[in-house]
């Protein structure tokens, strides 16, 4: 896993933490100073938590979907052959 990958993944777990803990102490006065009546402070939470977790799967090193496609054709071609050398 790349050093970015990383570091996205914990941010997602650290808002998705913050978020639970505002939810829960969403009755305090603390939490009460940030909450709004229209976006409340657990949905941002939850929002950047789930912006992160897409940002953490962007950043993946897989290969893409062309490259992929290549191989199985070729795999298959390569299996193909073999059963016509079998008959």
């Amino acid at each position: 896993m790349a050093a970015a990958q990383r570091v996205l993944n914990w941010i997602g777990v650290v808002l998705t933490v913050a978020c639970l803990a505002a939810v829960l102490a969403g009755d305090t006065e603390l939490i009460g100073r940030f909450e709004h009546a229209a976006l409340p402070l657990s949905w941002v939470l939850a929002g950047g938590a789930a912006v992160a977790f897409f940002a953490t799967e962007l950043c993946d090193p897989k290969r893409s979907e062309a490259e992929a496609d290549e191989d199985s054709s070729a795999q298959f071609s390569s299996e193909w052959q073999m059963a016509e050398l079998r008959d």
